[in-house]
């Protein structure tokens, strides 16, 4: 089995993701979305990532209860298989009292959250995520952008100001390609590979519901997007 998702991202709606304001220009843009290496829009892997962690946040499913016992099993696992080594290597009893605090506090929070990294440890059973780049048929500057204005407001005592801003979006009807890689996930136990391959596939279905959105500006319309996984396109 592959330990990789492959999957394609199309935008439903105009996205805009970050973007630092532009130096000041008038009548020009203040704002874009974050633009790759050569000049056109991509998903940074950070802002898929935050996205996806959202939905597992809220997600009450069986497989997220299933993934949340094993990383269970598996700190307590590391625990007493690294404790002959981690008195070896610290000498300092303060120190020691740390790593074990650490260990502890994990396992006191531990979730399936922990798919996305466990604070304070290196190198554990985690999701790893790629930039989606746009595919090569979107490539064209004079289709793939879409100028968008916008008020924002802004309040000085009791006096509001409308300011219109002008932004420069990725427009609806874009595809990017991209994956996720189930990094070390066979060490959380015998099957945990293809469960957590499934439960990412089901997260990421759940942006086709039309609830869950990428990017800023959500509240505005921004960031609706349908996603499909490669091998279902076979």
């Amino acid at each position: 089995m592959s330990d990789i998702v492959k999957y394609k991202v199309k935008t439903l709606s105009n996205l805009f993701i970050g973007g630092a304001p532009l130096p000041f220009e008038i009548g020009g843009i203040d704002q874009q979305t974050t633009l790759d290496q050569e000049g056109y829009p991509y998903i940074p892997a950070s802002s898929e990532k935050g996205s996806v962690r959202s939905i597992v946040h809220e997600d009450n499913s069986d497989e997220k209860t299933a993934i949340t016992k094993l990383y269970t099993e598996y700190l307590k696992s590391e625990e007493i298989k690294n404790r002959d080594k981690i008195k070896t290597l610290v000498k300092d009893d303060e120190a020691l009292a740390r790593v074990r605090e650490r260990y502890k506090e994990a396992q006191n929070v531990v979730s399936a959250e922990y798919l996305f990294g466990i604070s304070g440890f290196n190198n554990t059973p985690k999701l790893m995520f790629s930039d989606l780049r746009l595919c090569e048929k979107f490539r064209d500057e004079k289709s793939c952008f879409s100028i968008d204005m916008k008020n924002s407001i802004t309040a000085n005592g009791t006096t509001l100001t409308s300011n219109p801003r002008t932004y420069k979006a990725a427009r609806s009807g874009l595809t990017f390609t991209g994956e996720i890689r189930l990094h070390k996930i066979d060490a959380l136990g015998k099957g945990a590979e293809q469960l957590c391959k499934d439960y990412i596939i089901y997260i990421l279905k759940k942006f086709n519901e039309g609830i869950y959105r990428l990017g800023n500006s959500k509240s505005r319309g921004y960031g609706k997007i349908g996603v499909s996984i490669e091998t279902e396109e076979q």
